[in-house]
């Protein structure tokens, strides 16, 4: 019954990211652009059911799709920039270690990109969530 119930929010949630509404170049729209609209109401559900710890990322993947952004930090306000291809390596380091090999990531799925949105804390090595909670904007 939870699958079932879980895929039925997966398929809501995909025709909600479909539609663009103001932030995506269109028409307000209350479902989309709200913080506390449709698409924040099922992908909060949908957070509940697949941020659990060890839940694995192939799951998310499958249910949500691609993440609005994949990053290996949650920082909203700043910016990455990439100097130089190839990974980065911390200062006073002579090789890669296994935690910078294995340094985990995030998956960002945006209600409104930067303000509020559901990540997920993934392990690199066992490829399951670590944790995740909401991003919300102070409004």
């Amino acid at each position: 019954m939870a699958e079932e119930n879980i895929n039925t929010l997966a398929e809501k949630y995909q025709k909600l990211r479909s539609i663009p509404g103001k932030i995506g170049g269109g028409e307000y729209d209350e479902r989309v652009d709200s913080p506390t609209g449709e698409k924040y109401t099922v992908l909060k559900a949908l957070g509940e059911q697949l941020g659990l710890p060890g839940t694995p990322a192939s799951d998310i993947l499958s249910k949500l799709g691609k993440p609005d952004e994949l990053t290996p930090s949650l920082q909203p306000k700043s910016a990455t920039i990439q100097t130089m291809p190839g990974p980065a390596i911390p200062a006073g380091e002579g090789g890669a270690s296994a935690e910078s090999a294995g340094q985990v990531f995030y998956f960002v799925y945006n209600v409104r990109p930067k303000e509020d949105y559901l990540y997920f804390k993934i392990d690199p090595v066992k490829e399951t969530v670590i944790t995740s909670d909401w991003h919300r904007s102070s409004e």
